[in-house]
């Protein structure tokens, strides 16, 4: 992302209104897989190798869903329409829809068989009806296949639209050269809207305003473009590269993302995924949660969003604000969320993977209202991303604090 405030960062995902500001103090340590596995927790070392260009394969990655053909796997697009919302607003009742809006609510069918949406299950109401939990696990036998191989990608945005200096390029420079970051990945990629050298060979991956909407508006209160437009370019060129496909996950990190791999992948490497693909939502008691400091997406899941970004463009009203609210067009994290929930892909909450200043829900209760939070790099030794550090100093001053509080646990 481009150089913001954190509260840039809250704009950024437009639908993102705080439910609850009720103190949280500690982290969940797991999320609700309701009727599948229990999810084991162990240390993942990745496989790392030298490298001189844009993204590198392993040889023995497996994909289980390489074959499998995108298009026939999901439902009629006939589900989509021109609504902005598939879900329930926590109050309207949620037996058409069968999921709710809000992150942490599930929808309970009721005796008078309406929907409502609940964080908990209370007496007489415990009856799950929520789409997004009906997942067939896959397994082999009665084991959960491991999937532990990443793709990781990054986006450097030159032309901001900001008067803030970006510091987006030495960050990934620096994370190159260090190998860190999503440069730690089984396989990587930087897309950009220029072409520039990061060092050691790596170079970006440039994209082209095709569709003339790169820079069709900007954030009110940070003058950054809007970047769903970019966004829908450099996903068509991941789609073109097919790199993804040989891999289990694919995961987007934000270059002033504090990331370590081996712990998403410690974190996710047993999560069922569905025939119908999975992405990871990150941020909690918000509307729409998929936070894009950290975007994990099944393969599957992946390749069902990449195939369907034209038809997504013109079914989702994404230049338009929300009707009577303060937030303006989506951001590309909700675009992806939206196109994805309307075309059948389940969404698992999963608020322990990251640490967000943008993500009300992750500050502190007596720092609730500062946007200006960012997360206490000596005291996380679980999260896979910390998020932002958007200078060079303080993004490697926390990655060797929260290593090192990691490694004094063991």
């Amino acid at each position: 992302m481009s150089e913001y405030e954190v509260a840039e960062l809250l704009e950024e995902n437009t639908d993102a209104e705080f439910v609850s500001r009720r103190a949280q103090k500690r982290r969940t340590a797991a999320i609700a897989l309701v009727g599948v596995v229990t999810l084991l927790v162990g240390v993942v070392a990745l496989t790392r190798g030298s490298q001189s260009s844009v993204s590198r394969h392993i040889d023995d990655a497996t994909d289980e869903y390489a074959s499998i053909d995108v298009d026939k796997q999901q439902p009629n697009w006939q589900i989509v329409n021109r609504e902005r919302d598939l879900c329930s607003k926590v109050g309207d009742n949620c037996a058409s829809t069968k999921c709710c809006k809000t992150t942490g609510y599930k929808c309970y069918k009721q005796p008078s068989g309406a929907g409502k949406c609940m964080r908990h299950c209370k007496e007489g109401s415990c009856v799950l009806d929520d789409r997004f939990q009906h997942m067939e696990v896959e397994a082999s036998g009665n084991q959960v296949v491991a999937a532990e191989t990443m793709f990781c990608w990054s986006v450097y945005t030159h032309n901001t639209g900001s008067t803030k200096k970006s510091h987006e390029k030495d960050l990934l420079t620096e994370q190159h050269s260090r190998n860190v970051s999503i440069f730690a990945c089984n396989a990587y990629a930087v897309y950009s809207d220029v072409h520039v050298s990061l060092g050691g060979g790596l170079s970006t991956i440039q994209v082209n305003d095709n569709e003339g909407d790169f820079h069709f508006a900007k954030r009110k209160t940070t003058g950054a473009w809007v970047n769903t437009g970019m966004f829908k370019q450099i996903w068509k060129g991941l789609r073109d590269a097919g790199t993804y496909k040989n891999y289990d996950w694919t995961v987007k990190v934000d270059p002033d993302a504090v990331f370590v791999p081996s712990r998403l992948v410690s974190r996710i490497r047993f999560l069922p995924r569905p025939a119908n693909g999975i992405f990871l939502v990150n941020c909690k008691h918000v509307d729409n949660g998929f936070f894009g400091n950290l975007e994990v997406y099944s393969s599957l899941a992946f390749g069902i969003l990449l195939s369907n970004v034209d038809k997504c463009n013109s079914a989702l009203p994404w230049k338009v604000g929300v009707k009577g609210g303060a937030h303006g067009p989506m951001g590309e994290d909700l675009f992806a969320e939206k196109c994805m929930e309307k075309n059948g892909v389940s969404k698992v909450e999963a608020f322990d993977i990251s640490i967000d200043g943008a993500c009300p829900a992750d500050r502190p209760g007596n720092l609730r209202e500062s946007k200006h939070w960012h997360g206490n790099c000596k005291d996380v030794v679980s999260a896979a991303a910390i998020h932002p550090f958007k200078k060079v100093a303080d993004y490697f001053q926390c990655l060797d604090a929260t290593v090192e509080a990691a490694s004094n646990t063991w």
